[in-house]
């Protein structure tokens, strides 16, 4: 028999099977069911712990990791190079296998930035970011120390 005959009716059979196998009902789990898909709520110890972990690594000394008294807040003063969208993509990374969200908002005008962590419709960790205060200098100004000495 002429090989590609044989190659041709083999590919045409499994054509066959393929096309009866994808038609039938039998259809793979949801993600749902399946007993590793299940994601848990994340508390605010949890968040804690990953946020100030990922603010260290991403330049945040922890003298400017604040937390509110008697509130979810966190008041965070961040340096010149920090970028607060590695924090939030870097947080998304972290709560992968959580029953979390992140929403963030900017306010251009007070120039600071709120990012939210919610968990089951509340929010669980809030983190309010505005730049570092550095001191201003402008040109041709002199430190205060030079301008205290005495003049002769």
């Amino acid at each position: 028999m002429n090989p590609r005959i044989l190659i041709i009716a083999l590919l045409g059979v499994l054509a066959a099977l393929l096309t009866f196998v994808r038609e039938s009902d039998v259809r793979m789990p949801d993600a749902a069911q399946l007993g590793f898909a299940r994601k848990e709520p994340v508390g605010p110890d949890r968040v804690a712990a990953m946020a100030d972990t990922t603010l260290r690594v991403l330049g945040v000394p922890g003298k400017n990791i604040r937390p509110v008294r008697n509130r979810n807040d966190v008041r965070v003063s961040y340096p010149p190079g920090f970028d607060i969208l590695n924090f939030i993509s870097a947080m998304k990374d972290s709560l992968d296998g959580f029953e979390a969200e992140i929403v963030s908002v900017d306010n251009a005008r007070e120039r600071s930035a709120v990012v939210q962590v919610t968990s089951g419709g509340a929010i669980v960790r809030s983190y309010i970011f505005s730049k570092e205060q550095q001191p201003s200098v402008q040109k041709g100004a002199t430190s205060s120390e030079q301008k205290r000495a005495p003049r002769r």
